[in-house]
């Protein structure tokens, strides 16, 4: 039997999270006042996207720090390209936030709560106290499940909010499809040991978890704000 690929072991990991990120989702988009908790969504998702460019950057130090080891030297390359992609995507959030009828001041000074922190955070302490490359497992997460082509229209069908309110949504149902295959690519072609690979697996599965706690906190502040029905 022919083994089975590296990035088949992780999608099948993550897989198994992927119903209790599913219903988290649909909760949210599902609820009564789906306006209300798409702008509280657009607040929290500019918390956790301005992150990913200085989670790559510092990442990409402990690379250069890492001087002959193969999977580091792979893994700069990879990022170097990657961060120029990511560049300005919490700006695309931000202008979406706004249009949606978001405060546009409140973005630069929000304090992400807990979930968003521990999403994040954690991927500071394994790059650097561990090795850089789980860094992988997180953006395999973040760019493996690309939004659906219709999802930017049906939100905004439901919300009743302007079309150009979605834009961040739309671009990614394009960009994260190649980003999606480049991660999965790098994740087959790394030199990875037994150690590494399951590094990577925590990462991504610790990232499955804080999405689901990322979105069921946005769902309790919206709901303690705004204490309504959720729909059928």
């Amino acid at each position: 039997m022919e083994e089975q690929s590296r990035s088949s072991r992780l999608r099948q990991k993550t897989g198994l999270l992927m119903p209790a990120v599913d219903a988290a989702s649909r909760r949210m988009w599902t609820h009564s006042r789906s306006d209300v908790m798409y702008v509280e969504w657009l607040k929290t998702l500019h918390g956790t996207i301005r992150a990913t460019v200085p989670l790559m950057l510092a990442a990409t130090e402990q690379c250069v720090a890492r001087q002959g080891d193969p999977v580091a030297d792979m893994l700069g390359r990879y990022l170097s390209k990657h961060i120029r992609e990511e560049y300005g995507h919490d700006q695309w959030v931000a202008e979406d936030h706004a249009l949606a009828g978001g405060d546009p001041a409140e973005l630069p000074t929000a304090v992400p709560g807990p979930a968003i922190a521990s999403l994040v955070g954690s991927q500071y302490y394994w790059l650097r106290h561990v090795h850089p490359v789980a860094l992988i497992g997180h953006i395999a997460v973040l760019e493996g499940n690309p939004p659906g082509p219709g999802l930017a229209g049906d939100l905004a069908a439901r919300t009743g909010l302007p079309a150009d309110a979605f834009r961040t949504i739309a671009r990614h149902a394009q960009l994260d499809v190649q980003h999606r295959d480049d991660v999965l690519r790098l994740v087959d072609r790394l030199p990875l040991d037994a150690e590494l690979e399951d590094l990577v697996g925590v990462s991504a599965l610790h990232t499955m978890r804080g999405l689901i706690e990322v979105m069921e906190a946005v769902v309790t502040r919206v709901e303690a704000r705004v204490p309504v029905a959720v729909a059928g």
